[in-house]
């Protein structure tokens, strides 16, 4: 079953009660059909979750909406998931991803990209669709719920990004640092409202520039076989188009040959918490050759919405429809 088929044989057949406007409880007696989300809350050895009532669950120290179920995963452990409607599980996202102190129009942009971004991970053959962490979209059930949170998604209902008539493929990441990345620079799969922009908007975000000093030992490490064929490191260096660019890649020089690492994989092998962005703006070999210095500015893989630019966008007045057009040009807004 493709995915266009599951969401409308899905909203057909599932029925959920709708999260009330703005207050956070639930109107039973307004039954809304929904896309039902199956989020993967743990996986291996975990406390089996306790029912409150038909809709709602308590796990550990959080209480859940929506149903809970044991899984077999694929490597044969257990896994936890939580079935509840999309927007359900949209409100327990909203504000562990933007802080709920943040524009009304950055909030609801956030919940419009949100919703893409989860109803493009649908995955009918699949055991669950969406893990609650970072690796998706950071989700805590009803204790990740804010009255501004809840707001923005009922005030978005419905609403994703399109192109050419149909759901549009969206990703965010905190801070772009200046300048998004195109999504065929970071993946290896281009789309033409994915691309590079320059974005003035959030450099007054924390941590907007940073600096780290990694071992040389750390580099072999990370890289491995690639690493250790081109002999002792005698210089590292950015392959950009101009220094204001984004580079290409990160270019490791030996004493025999040369080795290249996309910037994604740079920081994938590195640690997202060393190397902080996508975005490195110099690199340089240390006297005597023990260390390397990353220095760049942003946080995150700087594809697609640029939270903290969306924030300084939403504070100068541009309305959700504004930002989602800034961050993804030639989309439009449609209806799930």
């Amino acid at each position: 079953m493709n995915r266009q088929a599951f969401l409308a044989s899905s909203a057909a057949l599932v029925a959920f009660p709708r999260l009330a406007r703005a207050t956070g409880g639930l109107d039973v007696a307004d039954q809304a059909a929904q896309h039902p989300m199956r989020v993967l809350l743990a996986s291996g050895v975990f406390e089996m979750p306790r029912s409150i009532d038909a809709w709602h669950f308590a796990w550990g120290t959080r209480t859940y909406r929506g149903t809970f179920s044991t899984i077999t995963l694929l490597d044969g452990r257990s896994g936890l998931v939580n079935t509840l409607p999309l927007d359900a599980y949209l409100a327990g996202v909203l504000s562990k991803e933007v802080s709920p102190s943040w524009p009304a129009a950055s909030q609801q942009a956030q919940a419009i990209v949100a919703r893409t971004y989860a109803l493009g991970k649908l995955r009918p053959l699949k055991p669950y669709d969406v893990v609650a962490s970072e690796a998706d979209q950071r989700y805590d059930g009803i204790d990740g719920e804010s009255v501004e949170g809840r707001s923005a998604v009922e005030m978005t209902g419905g609403t994703i990004v399109t192109f050419a008539g149909t759901p549009a493929h969206v990703a965010y990441s905190s801070c772009c640092g200046g300048e998004t990345a195109d999504s065929g620079d970071v993946w290896n799969t281009p789309y033409p409202y994915l691309r590079a922009i320059v974005d003035p908007h959030c450099a007054n975000s924390p941590g907007y520039t940073w600096q780290t000093d990694v071992p040389t030992a750390a580099m072999q490490s990370a890289f491995g076989a690639d690493y250790a064929g081109i002999g002792a490191l005698r210089s590292i260096e950015l392959t950009a188009t101009s220094p204001a660019d984004r580079p290409r890649a990160i270019r490791f020089v030996g004493e025999s040959a040369i080795f290249e690492a996309s910037p994604n994989r740079f920081r994938a092998s590195l640690g997202t918490s060393i190397v902080r962005s996508t975005f490195v703006r110099a690199v340089a070999l240390a006297p005597g050759g023990s260390s390397v210095s990353v220095s760049g500015t942003g946080r995150g893989h700087g594809v697609g919405l640029c939270q903290w630019g969306a924030r300084d966008l939403g504070a100068s007045g541009a309305s959700a429809r504004d930002i989602v057009a800034f961050y993804f040009p030639g989309t439009d807004l449609g209806h799930a």
